[in-house]
């Protein structure tokens, strides 16, 4: 019997896989019927909304590897705008897309946990916008949309952070 994490472990692999996020699909891919899969997750609801906070439990686990505690919203944004350049992306990054109905929701949960990574105190015209280059730098990656070689995105990122650097020295 699967247990919740391999389930959502599982949800990951079809949307890497480009699939629609289904009940069908994740049991089939978690090695489970549909009704094992429906005793963990009664609706589809209740696994997106599981599918993204797993996800959102990894990115956050990425971005603390980068920084202490104790680190300032600088810091943490720093940290989101390495993860978005240089980490692996794929499309199970935007599980917060995985079901239009649910945007509303989905969007309010990923901004109550990654809120604290986006910088979204720095009112700096230059950290916002490397905010938004991060953000631009997620979502393309996660679809393959621009493909640039490592040294590209370590330019790039060197680029980022001195904007952050020169918009908080003001």
């Amino acid at each position: 019997m699967a247990t919740k994490l391999e389930i959502l472990d599982a949800a990951l692999e079809v949307l890497r896989h480009g699939d629609a996020l289904t009940l069908d699909a994740v049991a089939r891919h978690a090695g489970l019927t549909k009704p094992g899969l429906v005793h963990h997750f009664a609706t589809k609801e209740g696994l997106t909304v599981a599918v993204v906070d797993r996800v959102i439990d990894l990115w956050e686990a990425e971005l603390r590897e980068r920084v202490s505690d104790e680190s300032d919203e600088v810091e943490r944004l720093r940290a989101y705008v390495e993860f978005s350049l240089l980490d692996d992306l794929d499309p199970s990054d935007l599980a917060l897309l995985a079901d239009a109905r649910l945007r509303d929701k989905l969007s309010d949960q990923w901004m109550r946990r990654l809120d604290p990574w986006f910088g979204s105190g720095l009112d700096d015209p230059r950290v916002r916008s490397v905010r938004l280059l991060a953000d631009g730098a997620w979502f393309d990656r996660s679809l393959g949309i621009v493909e640039l070689s490592r040294a590209q995105r370590e330019s790039m990122l060197s680029v980022a952070l001195g904007l952050i650097s020169e918009g908080v020295q003001k």
